[in-house]
């Protein structure tokens, strides 16, 4: 199996993975919303906590041990997961708040795991190109998903969508053996090759900074577009699905869009730039100026978050040896899904003080604060090429 095509299985199966994910994420929240709104947040809660616990953790650790072998294993916990939901009455129970809890727990480890394989046979120039395809894939399964997910929650409800996420599951699993079969043959590429150096994480803190203070502000496209179609205390579907549907299709040509600019402008440049516009798209999304305006406005913000968010994962996953490369994309998870929490937490304090325009303009102002950090990073970085090579 050559490098190319082993790249294409693994894309295969985080595809399979992703439209299967999607699927659930919709799934799991109609069975929650069934049930209350407080069943819901909490549903939330149980996702994102434990995603910033995963990444911090246990991403690490696939760095020393085979990463195929890491990614089969997330896979073989997340059956026993959905499985376990089965036995359920329904989504609003402890054991299933408890599944998505370790769900979302492994959920980061399979991307470091995916991350550190192709970083082991993918030189650093080249790492843009494989967190795109990544993104596009996201991207993709995530339009595909939410809407087998919506038709077979309607149709055949909470059951029909986890036997499809487990069947996803499976043929990831089955076509991820297949990977591992081929690479009995040349085991060095799996095997971790220490490069014997100290990591130094202090180069990378703009970085890690700036993805945190971005995402604070951005977290809120996770609310935005229900917010926008509820008039009078009514949620319009057809508009929340126009929304929805748009702004997936915009994140999918950002990702496209993000290899190009990342070559001819750098990481440091492509992450300011992305950040200082995403800012100036949140603060249009803060003026209730009509539909076209919040479509508009909410879908540039993604594509440009996509565009980001490449650029930032590749900045740090190329800064290091291949080795510490589970470890670097745990802690780019950790910064994107901790920065989303704190959006939420900051919405949950100031929904009863502020009004949502003006809620929306501080999640501006956070976007604009990672620009200025990035930007720091930028002149920094020009200025220590200008002096001259650094003894190391």
């Amino acid at each position: 199996m050559t490098g190319s095509s082993t790249r294409q299985f693994v894309y295969l199966s985080h595809l399979i993975i992703q439209i299967g994910g999607w699927a659930f994420r919709i799934g799991i929240l109609i069975g929650l919303l069934q049930s209350g709104m407080s069943a819901a947040g909490l549903g939330v809660a149980v996702s994102f906590a434990p995603i910033m616990l995963g990444s911090l953790f246990l991403s690490p650790l696939v760095d020393r041990r085979d990463p195929i072998s890491a990614m089969m294993i997330v896979n073989a916990v997340r059956i026993c997961a959905l499985l376990a939901i089965f036995g359920t009455d329904g989504a609003d129970s402890v054991l299933s708040y408890a599944s998505i809890a370790v769900l979302s727990l492994v959920q980061p480890v399979y991307l470091s795991a995916e991350v550190s394989f192709f970083r082991r046979i993918t030189p650093e120039d080249g790492m843009i190109s494989v967190l795109r395809n990544i993104a596009n894939i996201d991207w993709l399964t995530y339009l595909l998903g939410m809407f087998a997910g919506a038709m077979l929650s309607d149709r055949l409800h909470l059951p029909g969508v986890l036997a499809f996420n487990l069947s996803a599951i499976m043929l990831s699993l089955i076509v991820l053996l297949g990977i591992k079969q081929q690479f009995k043959r040349t085991p060095a590429v799996l095997e971790a090759q220490p490069s014997g150096t100290v990591l130094d994480l202090a180069p990378l803190y703009p970085a890690f900074l700036a993805v945190f203070l971005l995402n604070l502000g951005a977290g809120i496209i996770n609310v935005y577009p229900a917010i926008r179609a509820t008039a009078d205390g009514v949620l319009d579907k057809s508009v929340l699905l126009t929304i929805v549907v748009t702004n997936g299709v915009l994140a999918l040509l950002g990702a496209l869009a993000v290899k190009p600019i990342f070559n001819v402008l750098g990481a440091l440049p492509t992450i300011a730039g992305a950040a200082v516009l995403l800012a100036a798209c949140l603060a249009i999304m803060s003026l209730d100026a009509g539909l076209p305006v919040v479509i508009a406005s909410s879908s540039a913000m993604l594509g440009l978050g996509q565009i980001f968010a490449a650029a930032a994962h590749t900045h740090m996953v190329s800064s290091v040896a291949p080795d510490r490369a589970g470890r670097l994309s745990g802690l780019f998870q950790c910064c994107t899904y901790s920065g989303v929490a704190g959006n939420g937490i900051a919405l949950s304090l100031l929904s009863d003080r502020l009004p949502f325009g003006m809620i929306v303009l501080l999640c501006a102002a956070s976007a604009f604060v990672a620009f200025a950090v990035a930007s720091l990073a930028v002149i920094r970085s020009r200025h220590s090429h200008a002096s001259g090579p650094v003894a190391r």
